[in-house]
């Protein structure tokens, strides 16, 4: 009997050291640092409207670790989630449709006719390096070749999307039997690219021939930036790169869009419930992010921290530049 007593009194105080019931508020603080630093949130209130924004990563190692509890639990508490497009089997089969129907050349034409020949190198090196069907990219409009080109060095750097943060929160979202919709369609965000005018088209792809052999450590980068929260190196290496390669395609694939998710988003801040939005972190950086959007709109805006303890808690939102 001693001896049992022994043990549930050992197993007590093991509980209690568990716990860390003595712990100081410093080491409660560091706890809280080691859990936020992470991918950030946001959150947005009213009175009976709870809304929070997450970025993502549509393309990442299979190695990196993202998903943390703080980030799960407000998940699993939104009754709506918000995703910006929808990728089920038949949405992609449409989007290839449309895809072939808009990025590939049909009457003659080759996309090496457009290209000078110092151009015409970099594509060649490209092909070799990522082991490539040179007449596969020949037949694709710049736009096209462009994303190909940028998909391919990212595989090559062992980056998916199939393993992206957008495919888990989604498979979560269907198994927990959450409220799912989303901001956007495959069929605009295709035609946001393939209706560029062709001067803008043809910036993309010189910047994909150009950075070819460093896209995929830029995008490995960008990844492991993400996971950790370095928003000021996000926000230069996605937002302000966008700005600088092709303001027309910054506007269109970041302020415009914002701007109409905004309104989507009111919708609901008009309602009651809490809801939980994962859309591209590049979304969430910047003067024309999402959130300035919302705070046009009279919204409050605040960085979400779940811990909230003395040089943890950070001000309201304010947009970097």
């Amino acid at each position: 009997m001693q001896s049992l007593f022994k043990f549930i009194l050992f197993g007590f105080i093991f509980c209690l050291l568990g716990c860390d019931q003595g712990g100081s508020v410093t080491e409660k603080i560091n706890e809280a640092r080691a859990r936020n630093d992470g991918p950030p949130l946001w959150v947005i209130k009213d009175v009976d409207s709870t809304l929070y924004l997450y970025g993502t990563v549509h393309l990442l190692p299979s190695q990196t670790i993202w998903e943390k509890d703080d980030m799960r639990a407000v998940f699993d508490a939104s009754g709506t989630i918000f995703f910006e497009v929808d990728t089920t089997d038949k949405s992609l089969l449409e989007a290839n449709i449309l895809t072939s129907s808009l990025g590939l050349y049909r009457d003659g034409q080759r996309l090496s006719d457009k290209l000078d020949s110092y151009q015409l190198k970099l594509l060649d090196a490209a092909v070799n390096n990522a082991n490539l069907n040179l007449a596969v990219i020949d037949s694709m409009r710049p736009w096209l070749a462009s994303e190909f080109l940028t998909f391919a060095a990212a595989k090559e750097a062992g980056l998916s999307a199939e393993l992206s943060a957008d495919s888990a929160l989604k498979s979560r979202a269907k198994r927990l039997q959450k409220n799912v919709l989303y901001l956007d369609t495959i069929e605009s965000q295709i035609r946001m690219s393939a209706n560029q005018d062709a001067f803008v088209q043809m910036a993309m792809l010189s910047d994909a021939l150009s950075g070819f052999n460093a896209l995929g450590s830029d995008l490995t980068r960008v990844a492991e930036a993400w996971a950790v929260g370095h928003i000021d190196f996000l926000t230069t290496e996605i937002v302000q790169a966008a700005k600088v390669t092709s303001p027309e395609m910054y506007t269109a694939l970041f302020s415009d869009r914002n701007t109409k998710w905004a309104q989507e988003l009111t919708k609901f801040m008009e309602g009651s419930g809490t809801g939980f939005v994962a859309v591209g972190i590049g979304h969430l950086l910047g003067e024309d992010c999402l959130q300035s959007r919302m705070q046009d709109k009279g919204y409050t805006v605040s960085r979400y921290y779940s811990f909230q303890g003395e040089a943890v808690i950070k001000p309201a939102f304010t947009p970097t530049h």
